[in-house]
Order: C-alpha cells, then sequence, then structure tokens
C-alpha cells in the first residue's frame, strides 16, 4: 500500500482507503463485516468513510467494533439529513449532536475528519454549520474539517473561503467533470481530496454487459435510469484492460488517483475477494500518461 498527504493536514492516508456505505448490512453476518474491515487493515488501509445515516448508525457501529482502540487508523464520518424528514440542513446544533453520536458508535474520542455530507449551495451559505464545526474543534471532538460535494461551485466557494481541510468528489472514468473542476484549486490551496465512487458504484468493475439487467442488490441500481446508458459507455473502456494483468475495476482505480491532489479513493467492498482486488490497485502514481491520453479520447468519443 502506498500512502500520500490528506492536503496539509499531517495525515498520511492509504490512497486506497475504504467507503463502509454498505458496511453492516443484514446481507452479512456482523462478525464477517468485522473481519473485513480487519482484513483491510492488515492490507494497509488506514482510512475509513463512513456517515451516520449508513445504516442509520449500523456502518459506524461495525467499525467500532472492528477497531476499538486502535490509533493507527482513521475515521472520517458525515453529518447527513434528518432521518425523520429527510430535510438536509446544516445547523450549528445539529452538527454537533451528529458529531457526539458518531463518535459514541466508533467508541472515539476524537473524529479524525468530519464532513458534511451533500449540502446544496444554499445549505452551505444559510446554514450555521462552521460554528458548530468550529465549537467541536475547540473541544478536541474533531481535527479537520470536510464536505461531500456535488457540484464544482460548491467545491471552489468552499475552498476559496478557506472553510474546508479536504473534499470528497465523485469522481469516475463515467464522471470527470466536477474532479477536472476541483482538483487543480484544491492542489493549489492545500485541500486534501477524497474519491468517492471511483468505480461508478460498480458499473466499472466490468462485472455488468450491456442488455443485462441490473438488480437492486447492486449499488449500481441507485442510477436508475442512467445504468443502461452508463453500462454501455463503461463497455468502451474494457479492451483499455485486455490481455493486461488488471482488472477493468482496478484501471478505474488507479485513474482515481492519478490526478495531483488526489489523497485516496474510498472504494466499498462486500468481500474479501473485491477488497483485495481494490488494494492491488495501488501503486503510487495511478497511471502513466500513454493511458490518460486512450481514455480521454473514449471519454470525448462518450461525450464526457
Amino acid at each position: 500500500m502506498h500512502y500520500r498527504a490528506l492536503g496539509k493536514t499531517g495525515l498520511q492516508v492509504s490512497e486506497i482507503s475504504m467507503g463502509c456505505n454498505r458496511l453492516g448490512e443484514a446481507s452479512m453476518a456482523d462478525g464477517q463485516w468485522i473481519a473485513l474491515v480487519r482484513r483491510a487493515v492488515e492490507l494497509g488501509v488506514n482510512l475509513f468513510d463512513t456517515a451516520e445515516s449508513y445504516g442509520w448508525g449500523r456502518s459506524e457501529e461495525i467499525l467500532g467494533q472492528a477497531l476499538a482502540g486502535r490509533s493507527d487508523v482513521f475515521f472520517a464520518s458525515k453529518v447527513s439529513r434528518s432521518r425523520e424528514t429527510g430535510e438536509r440542513s446544516f445547523t450549528q446544533g445539529l452538527v454537533i449532536a451528529s458529531a457526539e453520536g458518531s463518535l459514541r458508535r466508533l467508541k472515539r474520542d476524537r473524529l479524525d475528519l468530519l464532513q458534511l455530507h451533500s449540502p446544496s449551495m444554499d445549505n452551505l451559505r444559510r446554514d450555521d454549520w462552521v460554528e458548530g464545526m468550529r465549537k467541536l474543534q475547540e473541544q478536541g471532538k474533531v481535527r479537520w474539517v470536510g464536505v461531500s460535494i456535488n457540484d464544482a461551485e460548491s467545491g471552489r466557494w468552499l475552498i476559496e473561503n478557506g472553510l474546508v481541510d479536504a473534499l470528497q468528489v465523485d469522481y469516475s472514468m463515467l464522471a470527470p467533470g466536477v474532479g477536472r473542476e476541483v482538483f487543480p484549486l484544491a492542489e493549489r490551496h492545500g485541500v486534501g481530496i477524497l474519491v468517492r465512487m471511483p468505480m461508478a458504484r460498480g458499473i466499472l468493475t466490468g462485472k455488468f454487459t450491456p442488455g443485462q439487467e441490473v438488480g437492486a442488490e447492486h449499488r449500481a441500481s441507485l442510477n436508475r435510469e442512467r445504468v443502461p446508458e452508463q453500462v454501455r459507455q463503461a463497455e468502451a473502456f474494457r479492451a483499455l484492460v485486455e490481455g493486461k494483468e488488471i482488472t477493468l475495476g482496478q484501471l478505474a482505480l488507479r485513474y482515481a488517483i492519478t490526478p495531483a491532489g488526489v489523497s485516496a479513493a474510498i472504494p466499498g467492498a462486500r468481500t474479501l475477494e473485491q477488497l483485495e482486488q481494490n488494494v492491488a490497485a495501488s501503486n503510487g502514481i495511478g497511471l502513466g500518461a500513454a493511458e490518460l491520453v486512450q481514455i480521454a479520447d473514449i471519454q470525448r468519443q462518450l461525450g464526457l
């Protein structure tokens, strides 16, 4: 495993870290999830990204059970929407209450990174979340502040106003747009970048073929009506790994960690095989210039 700086935080994080959206799902026993997390640490993963809304606490609980007392791993969690109403409103009170709940479930005294979970630009400008984050930092309950963004405008505004230490960005061979706009600015300002959905919710693993029905058990189904088109687009990249000792998913992960300023990609994993394949993508550099040219050509042909 190779490690990178998370912006100017001083943290060195595994360039292939672990997204924990599905951790704790009923499809597996708790013991299996715990074993998966511990195996990730054995393989060099030291950053786990979760949120209070992932299973409404289940993901954090599994992490707490698996890694309680360990000082060699980092936890990034998120303040999510209201569970009761679904409303996204990031008030000072909500930020503080959410962080304290996460700390209890994670069995921690301090969160390494606390992020807002997909706020709108209106949320960022209107809500008093900054005051909540500052209080938590003053109390020693949060080290660093981040936001999981959905658009480049939010990223630019947060960086230019000096409000974040890290950003989480949806970036992949199928969704390069926001990253192209935000990464250079983040690098100049020393803001760390976590890449979420680097394999486009599994579509870039190559496990789906055009015309195949994608069942609700797959994360890709969350892309709804876009799934058929994205599966067709992903097929265009398959030729790049034919005859090579690399999977399409590993190519996607290396693409995600190639831009300067990216600290880590945070793919999820539900099996040991998936985890080990993800970790094997770590090479310290990402992709070479020739591979990037090939990918860019395909993206242009696809209109991405």
